[in-house]
C-alpha cells in the first residue's frame, strides 16, 4: 500500500549549499534504493518534506529522521494511505533540476511561479500539496 508523510522540522543551523547537496545526494540514493519519492523545501533552517512509498518503508524512514540530531521540533503534518504518488519521479526533489524536472515540478507547484495565484481546487483534492504550498508561502524568502 503507498503511504505518505508530510513533516516540517528545523536544521541545528542554517545549512550551506554543500550541507543541502551532501544531504541530498545521500537521500536521493537511499530513497530510490528503498522505493521512496517525495520533494524537500528548505528555507533559512526551516525543512518540509513529503515522504510517499510503500508503508513500512515510508514510516521507517521517517523514524530514522526523527532520531537524526540534525533536525529539532520534528513535527508531523501528514501520515496516510495515499491512491497515488504526489511526486512520483522524484526520488527526493530539491537539487539543481533539468529543464524536464523544474517544469513538472512548476506544474504541480504552480504557486512557485505566481506567488499570489489563489489556491487552486487541486490543491483542496490533495492535502499533501496544499501543506506544501502553505510552507512554501508562510517561509517565502527573497
Amino acid at each position: 500500500m503507498e503511504y505518505c508523510i508530510v513533516y516540517l522540522s528545523s536544521s541545528q543551523g542554517i545549512l550551506s549549499t554543500n550541507d543541502l547537496t551532501r544531504i541530498l545526494d545521500h537521500s536521493q540514493r537511499n530513497n530510490r534504493a528503498l522505493g521512496i519519492t517525495g520533494i524537500l523545501l528548505y528555507f533559512n533552517g526551516c525543512i518540509i518534506q513529503v515522504l510517499e512509498g510503500p508503508e513500512e518503508r515510508v514510516k521507517a524512514l521517517y523514524e530514522v529522521i526523527r532520531q537524526d540530531p540534525q533536525h529539532t521540533q520534528v513535527i508531523k503534518l501528514y501520515g496516510d494511505s495515499i491512491e497515488q504518488r504526489s511526486f512520483s519521479d522524484w526520488s527526493m526533489g530539491y537539487k539543481t533540476l533539468s529543464a524536464r524536472e523544474l517544469d513538472h515540478l512548476k506544474h504541480e507547484l504552480s504557486f512557485i511561479d505566481d506567488f499570489f495565484l489563489p489556491p487552486s481546487k487541486t490543491k483542496e483534492s490533495n492535502p499533501i500539496l496544499a501543506l506544501v504550498e502553505v510552507f512554501y508561502k508562510t517561509n517565502y524568502r527573497n
